[in-house]
């Protein structure tokens, strides 16, 4: 046959609370009253008496304190107690630039740029030919500076024009590729469900329960009853040896 377990340090609180139950219930103070140990050190002393026997009293509901002790540890081993840790996500390539990311971004700036910058340049040598044609003696560096500007114009309608081209492209591209820029979020690898620790708490709570109200019924007011009827037999035998003397 094994011993009935011995109460934990943890319980100890549960223990004191019963305790003060008991000394609050009015069968205790009706007790306490006939007795004469109305004032809070008599209450205090038996208080303390509770305690420096609560091994003893505890094991008037040593079965229920048992199983309570086996819930508990069978709760904390269950596999939904179990701290759920998360899948690792995959690394994220937001942010990190691709080798063709800077090409592709200095496409839209040229496309702007080079039709601009060649546009500018015919404007100039279109203007300075046709003032340097005015003097004779300058039509050769006039003619020259006149091819300079249609050439410069041809080279901007056809930057342009590419340029046009690019900014659709790049525009279309984006428009396709938007979607996948938010892929749907991937399931969670299945987990033990929340109820599985809910119904763990539960059958822990109710054979608390259970413990509490044996410990309280046949361990705590037992021993205070045979403590107050012990502290009023001397009681009643010096009133009756006063009686006797009178």
């Amino acid at each position: 046959m094994t011993a009935p377990p011995g109460l934990q340090a943890e319980d100890r609180p549960d223990f004191e609370r019963a305790l003060h139950q008991a000394l609050r219930t009015a069968e205790i103070r009706e007790a306490l009253r006939r007795s004469g140990a109305t004032g809070d050190a008599d209450v205090q002393r038996l208080r303390s008496r509770a305690l420096v026997e609560s091994e003893a009293i505890a094991t008037a509901a040593a079965p229920e304190y048992a199983a309570y002790l086996r819930q508990r540890a069978a709760a904390a081993m269950s596999p939904s107690a179990a701290p759920v840790t998360p899948a690792p996500s995959a690394p994220s390539t937001v942010g990190v630039p691709s080798p063709t990311a800077g090409v592709r971004g200095l496409l839209p700036v040229l496309a702007v740029l080079a039709p601009a910058l060649a546009g500018a340049s015919a404007a100039a040598f279109l203007l300075l030919g046709g003032l340097l044609k005015l003097f004779r003696s300058q039509r050769e560096s006039a003619e020259a500076l006149l091819t300079a500007g249609l050439t410069s114009a041809t080279i901007a309608a056809v930057t342009l024009a590419a340029g046009v081209a690019c900014l659709l492209a790049t525009a279309i591209r984006h428009r396709t590729s938007a979607p996948d820029q938010h892929p749907r979020a991937r399931r969670l690898p299945h987990t033990y469900p929340p109820h599985g620790r809910r119904r763990n708490d539960a059958a822990v709570a109710t054979a608390r329960d259970a413990w509490l109200r044996a410990l309280l019924h046949r361990g705590i007011l037992p021993f205070l009853r045979d403590r107050l009827k012990t502290s009023q037999k001397p009681s009643r035998m010096n009133q009756k040896s006063e009686k006797g003397s009178t």
